[in-house]
């Protein structure tokens, strides 16, 4: 297999029946690819050797941390081929100016992590993915409403705070530091607007969250507000808005180690599975 050979491109529509094809000789893996796919296709690149499928890869935009995952189709592993997309990967994000990069495989896959040591990587930290299935909750109404874009910078100052207190909680984040508002990310926040949503007490916002599809990501409560119930109450409120938009299932994210898996247990939220998530200074 000559690996000079390998050919990038985009992703794009045409690719995809060759792309599904390639994922389903993994199910857990391609399940994860496919469900990112579907939502930012213009993350991820092929590579081609002649006219056939040899792997994809996801590159998130080049920021000072990035993310990249490589698929390499089984009958085309140990040949070298791995190894070339993440260093083509590696060296388009320094290009544009990202510092580390972190990737990530279902936990229980030893070859995965031996492959990623190899590349240089180093453990960085493991999330749990965990779903809901059933009925809504009974829940009076809450002070809850859409977020605007006035909301930018009240939301961005304690949402900030919170996971960078949890970070240190959880002890695997040495290097985290409180996000700064951006201008960038405040137009990110105001183009997804309708799926973002603030807890508002007494005028003040004390609760912030958004909706990517059927998972509540970013629960964040205001320190000073904090053990007051309102991350439990919130939670409620979006499990029920998620059904209200015809999902049957509810999803998040919880980072092992955060005590918030406590309150999602409690909510009738299930352990899916775990992902390892390792990170290489480029």
């Amino acid at each position: 297999m000559n690996i000079a050979s390998i050919r990038y491109e985009p992703f794009s529509e045409k690719d995809y029946h060759a792309v599904k094809q390639l994922l389903s000789h993994d199910v857990e893996a391609g399940e994860d690819i496919l469900r990112v796919l579907a939502e930012y296709p213009k993350l991820f690149i092929t590579a081609y050797i002649e006219d056939k499928l040899v792997a994809l890869a996801q590159m998130n935009e080049p920021a000072p941390q990035s993310y990249l995952t490589v698929f390499v189709a089984p009958q085309f592993r140990r040949q070298g081929i791995g190894s070339a997309v993440v260093n083509y990967v590696e060296s388009e994000l320094r290009a544009g100016g990202t510092q580390k990069v972190r990737s990530s495989f279902r936990a229980g896959h030893p070859s995965s992590q031996a492959f990623a040591r190899k590349l240089g990587y180093d453990k960085y930290f493991s999330s749990t993915y965990m779903q809901r299935t059933g009925d809504p909750f009974p829940l009076e109404e809450l002070p809850v409403r859409p977020y605007t874009d006035e909301d930018y910078f009240a939301s961005q100052s304690f949402y900030a705070a919170a996971f960078h207190e949890m970070r240190v909680r959880v002890g695997c984040f040495p290097d985290s530091v409180i996000a700064e508002p951006s201008e960038k990310e405040r137009s990110i926040w105001k183009e997804g607007a309708e799926n973002r949503f603030v807890y508002v007490l007494n005028g003040e916002i004390v609760a912030y969250s958004n909706l990517p599809g059927n998972e509540i990501g970013s629960v964040s409560v205001r320190t000073d507000f904090q053990g007051r119930g309102i991350g439990r109450k919130f939670v409620m409120y979006l499990c029920n808005e998620i059904y209200r938009r015809g999902h049957a299932n509810v999803n998040l994210w919880c980072v092992v180690g955060n005590y918030a898996r406590n309150l999602y247990d409690s909510l009738g939220f299930t352990e899916k599975y775990t992902m390892e998530f390792m990170r290489k200074t480029l």
